[in-house]
């Protein structure tokens, strides 16, 4: 991990320090680093939070990461735009079919998935900077919290990152495909 901003250093201490720092973090690659030739061999992928201030205008809706980009702490980012196209479909479907389609039943959807997103990445953030960091700065081993060692307490995390901080479903009119007339 390199740290916001450390890239030029790293890159001005040469390919070959890189090498010895990628074998010594990750020995299983020691063999294998040399194969590095130039920086174009190296990817970086830059990590961050973010939201745009309306996801939608007459016409348009966005979700997913084209509304929000999360951290990939707690890998959540692929759930919460399946989690924005549930909310979408339930929203959007009767006014859709009936051709009476407003700006706030798209503002709805906002409305609807906004907080949850908010909350995770903020939840993201604090795992990335107490945690992820942490454990990157130290060279003893990473233990989890003495509250996540209870049973109860233990399960909150996953079902967090499993089904949202406010879970959603399909709504059950839309479980079946919509029959249409034949022409």
């Amino acid at each position: 991990m390199i740290a916001k901003g450390g890239y030029k250093e790293l890159r001005d201490a040469g390919l070959p320090a890189f090498r010895r720092d990628v074998a010594k973090v990750v020995p299983e690659l020691a063999d294998r680093v040399d194969a590095l030739e130039h920086w174009k061999d190296v990817s970086l992928l830059s990590v961050e939070s973010s939201r745009v201030p309306r996801w939608y205008k007459p016409g348009l809706l966005v979700i997913g990461d084209a509304a929000h980009v999360m951290s990939p702490v707690g890998g959540v980012g692929i759930n919460y735009a399946i989690q924005d196209a549930v909310v979408a479909a339930n929203t959007l479907a009767h006014p859709l079919r009936s051709g009476r389609l407003r700006l706030r039943d798209l503002a709805a959807v906002q409305r609807r998935r906004e907080w949850p997103t908010r909350a995770i990445q903020a939840l993201q953030a604090g795992v990335q900077s107490r945690v992820v960091e942490a454990a990157l700065a130290s060279d003893q081993p990473l233990s989890p919290p003495a509250f996540l060692r209870l049973p109860i307490l233990r399960d909150i995390p996953p079902r967090i990152v499993g089904f949202g901080i406010w879970p959603v479903h399909l709504a059950p009119e839309l479980r079946q495909p919509a029959v249409r007339p034949a022409p």
